[in-house]
Order: C-alpha cells, then sequence, then structure tokens
C-alpha cells in the first residue's frame, strides 16, 4: 500500500476502513501527495471509509489548500470511488475555535466537495460516526432498490472496521 514517511496509511486485511496518522505537521505541499497517497490506497483497498489523525498539527491550512480541496481533489475522489467518502477527522484541539470560526461544524456534510467529513477530538466519537456513515449508506441504497456496485458492495453491505 502506498504510504509517506510523515502520513503511514494502513488498512486491515477484511477491513473497510483505511488509516492515516500525522507525524508531524504538514506543509501544504505534503497535504497535497498524502491527498493523492489516500486516493490511491482508497482505490486499492477499496476504502470509503477514512480515519485521518491529524491531532499532532496545530496550524489551520490556507485558504488556497481548501480551494484545491474542494475544487480539483474531492470530486476526483468522488468520481473515482463512485461516491463521496466519509472521512473522520481527528483535529487538535487548538484548531476547534479556528474551525467554527471558517464555518465548518463536526460533523459536517460537504455535499459541495463531494465527501462527508466530521470532526471530532476523539477516537472513539470519530469511529462511532463512521459506523453510523455506513449504516445510512447501506439503507439509502437498500431504500433506493439501488443494485451494488463493486467497490460500494464490499463497503456498506458489511462495514467491517477489523482493528
Amino acid at each position: 500500500m502506498p504510504t509517506l514517511p510523515f502520513f503511514p496509511v494502513t488498512c486491515r486485511e477484511g477491513s473497510t476502513l483505511l488509516r492515516g496518522r500525522t507525524r508531524r505537521a504538514l506543509t501544504a505541499e505534503e497535504v497535497t501527495k498524502t491527498c493523492e497517497v489516500l486516493l490511491a490506497a482508497a482505490l486499492r483497498r477499496r476504502c470509503s471509509f477514512w480515519l485521518l489523525d491529524g491531532r499532532v498539527n496545530t496550524t489551520a491550512h490556507t485558504a488556497e489548500l481548501h480551494e484545491w480541496l474542494q475544487e480539483d481533489y474531492f470530486p476526483r475522489v468522488r468520481a473515482q470511488l463512485g461516491h463521496p467518502p466519509c472521512i473522520a477527522l481527528l483535529v487538535a484541539p487548538c484548531l476547534w475555535h479556528d474551525m467554527a470560526s471558517i464555518g465548518l461544524d463536526a460533523p459536517a456534510q460537504w455535499p459541495m466537495w463531494g465527501a462527508r467529513v466530521g470532526w471530532f477530538r476523539e477516537e472513539r466519537d470519530a469511529l462511532e460516526w463512521l459506523r453510523h456513515q455506513g449504516a445510512q449508506a447501506r439503507t439509502r441504497l437498500q431504500l433506493t432498490g439501488e443494485e451494488w456496485q463493486p467497490l460500494i458492495a464490499g463497503q456498506y453491505q458489511q462495514l467491517s472496521f477489523n482493528f
């Protein structure tokens, strides 16, 4: 699985959960590299549920980075996965005030970004939210009578966070 020394990415065999952990504060360029590694790993392992631990990062990123995520990255992720990813971000407590000031609520849905994103302080809460998102996705597909697509089937029929 692709990974970076400053941001290891893991997914246990049989799991639908992709995990990434920041080892240090990242520059905007490193964040974009990390995003590409996450997408490659998600496609390879068929993971639409991501738990990303960025609690070691104590500075907010630039508006340009957020613009790239919105206009380029998340639309590509959604197109390549075939549906929006569910991303739980663990954030340093010192950043919570900054998030609220720019309109980021926890958890939030960013439909214009093509992703469901939740912001959390504790891993337990993030995992519970991801499980709930998986159950909702499964129910939506059952209610609409949509056929299971290959990438979706393994993730929503049995959401398995095999830790």
